[in-house]
C-alpha cells in the first residue's frame, strides 16, 4: 500500500500528455482542495480526478480480488463512499467535478479532452 503513488500517477501523466496536446492550458496539478484533485483550472472552478479503474470501482472494468476479498470490498466502497462525499462538498463550494476513470485515458483521448472543454465552457 505504501508504494500505490497518489501523484503523477501514469493516467494522469497521460491526461495531462493530451492536454498539452490538444493546447488546453491555464490548469494547476494538484491545488489544495477537498479530495486532492489531479487538476484543477482554477479561473473556470472546475476540479478533475483520474480514478484508477480498480481502487474507484469502475463499472465498466472492476472485477472483484480474488484473495483477501472481504478486505478489499470494505476498502474500495470506502473509497467510492469518500468520492461522493468529496464530490459534494466540492460542488457546495461552487466547483464543478469531473471524475475521468483511467481506462478513459488509454482508449478514449479526444473523448476526454472534449469533455474537459465541455465543463471549461
Amino acid at each position: 500500500m505504501s508504494r500505490i503513488r497518489c501523484r503523477n500517477t501514469k493516467p494522469e501523466m497521460v491526461l495531462r500528455g493530451m492536454l498539452a496536446r490538444e493546447k488546453v492550458r491555464g490548469y494547476k496539478m494538484h491545488y489544495k482542495l477537498p479530495g486532492n484533485p489531479d487538476i484543477v483550472f482554477v479561473r473556470k472552478k472546475l476540479a478533475v480526478f483520474v480514478d484508477g479503474c480498480f481502487w474507484h470501482k469502475c463499472p465498466r472494468c472492476f472485477s472483484k480480488p480474488a484473495t483477501r476479498t472481504a478486505f478489499w470490498i470494505k476498502k474500495i466502497n470506502g473509497n467510492v463512499l469518500r468520492d461522493r462525499k468529496i464530490n459534494r462538498t466540492l460542488k457546495k463550494e461552487g466547483w464543478k467535478v469531473l471524475r475521468v476513470w483511467e481506462h478513459e485515458t488509454r482508449k478514449n483521448h479526444g473523448r476526454v479532452v472534449s469533455k474537459i472543454r465541455k465543463y471549461l465552457g
